[in-house]
């Protein structure tokens, strides 16, 4: 297995000490400009139930239980690592009764339908097997009028780093535009920000 490869494993399915030690703190840093723009986008209120789907390390955890202090935070992540790291850092949260975490597949997300008032997900569409389907069943979580934000490098920026040549699927700004119509939201939009990297954006739709 090459060094690029393995890279690529881990940045879509954490794992092992390499996983625990390396990658959490390379996705809450790597990750913070689209964070902060997805917060933003969300447009968080004290009240609001919160869904994030592929929380990595809990940087965007962090900024969603600064806001959402009278309501409620459930992460969602594919990796049994992230889930246990995510948990010691939080188990304050957790105490409170203001943060779950879950150890799932995107596909198949152990919420109820109508449960969540937002949702987010930053830097996971490209592992998705099948992204439609995906953002039907985020769909499904959300309550009527519930907001969407799917953060994203576009394939000029996400090239530019030679790992995402392995298992990434990469989408056009327009290509996320049309999955989120064809999953059932409305309103779409897209907001465009700059990492280090380059152009990234928030893609935001309403249920």
């Amino acid at each position: 297995m090459s060094v690029t490869t393995f890279i690529a494993g881990q940045l879509r399915k954490p794992s092992g000490l390499f996983g625990r030690v390396v990658v959490a703190r390379i996705l809450n840093r790597s990750n913070a400009t689209m964070n902060a723009l997805a917060m933003q986008r969300l447009q968080l209120v004290p009240d609001d139930r919160v869904l994030e789907v592929g929380f990595g390390g809990g940087d965007l955890i962090a900024r969603l239980a600064a806001v959402v202090s009278r309501g409620r935070i459930v992460g969602v992540d594919f990796s049994p690592e992230m889930t246990a790291i995510c948990a010691r850092r939080f188990a304050g949260v957790m105490r409170e009764g203001r943060l779950e975490l879950c150890c799932a597949s995107v596909e198949a997300l152990p919420c109820p339908s109508d449960e969540f008032t937002k949702a987010c997900t930053v830097n996971t569409i490209y592992f998705w097997p099948d992204s439609l389907a995906a953002l039907r069943e985020i769909r499904r979580t959300l309550r009527a009028g519930g907001r969407l934000v799917v953060a994203f490098n576009p394939p000029a920026t996400a090239a530019k780093l030679p790992y995402t040549r392995h298992g990434f699927r990469l989408y056009e700004p327009a290509e996320v535009s049309a999955l989120l119509q064809d999953a059932g939201f409305r309103d779409v939009d897209l907001a465009a920000g700059k990492n280090r990297l380059g152009e990234f954006f928030c893609a935001s739709a309403v249920k």
